[in-house]
This record gives structure tokens, sequence and C-alpha cells, in this order.
């Protein structure tokens, strides 16, 4: 499904569907995809995206949690952060 989005990813930015229609897209959209991995991904789709790699372990609640409480102990006094 993946090739069928190089028209959206191009410099025209039209999104081509299966019934013929083409959809443009306007300047001010954006389009995001979370993909598992790239493994039937082509060269030429691959290479109009822009990649974030994420390792398994950065995922989830907790190492947001931990970022937000690491930047948020700067703002407490010593008695507070002991109770975190």
């Amino acid at each position: 499904w993946i090739e069928n989005m190089n028209t959206v990813l191009d410099d025209n930015r039209k999104l081509c569907l299966m019934n013929s229609e083409i959809i443009q897209m306007s300047g001010v959209m954006s389009m995001i995809f979370e993909v598992a991995d790239l493994a039937v991904a082509s060269p030429a789709t691959v290479s109009r995206c822009g990649m974030v790699y994420l390792e398994p372990h950065q995922m989830g609640w907790r190492p947001l949690t931990q970022s937000w409480l690491n930047n948020f102990k700067e703002t407490l006094d010593t008695v507070q952060k002991e109770y975190l």
C-alpha cells in the first residue's frame, strides 16, 4: 500500500486512488506514517520520507514520564524532590 503513496510524497502532492480519483493535498497538509519495519518499501518510497527510528525500549509511557520528571524536578525544592 505504501507504494500507492508515492504520488502524494512527490512534489505534485496528489493522491491517486484506485477508482482513478485524484485528491490534491494543500501546502499546509502533512502525512505521518507509523510502520513496524520497511521490509516492503522500495528505495523510491524511503527516499521520499523523513525517518525517525526509535528503539523498542524508548517506546511506551515510562520513558516519557521519566523525561517529564527529570525536567519537572528542576523546579522543585529539595524537600519536594525527596517525595519523587
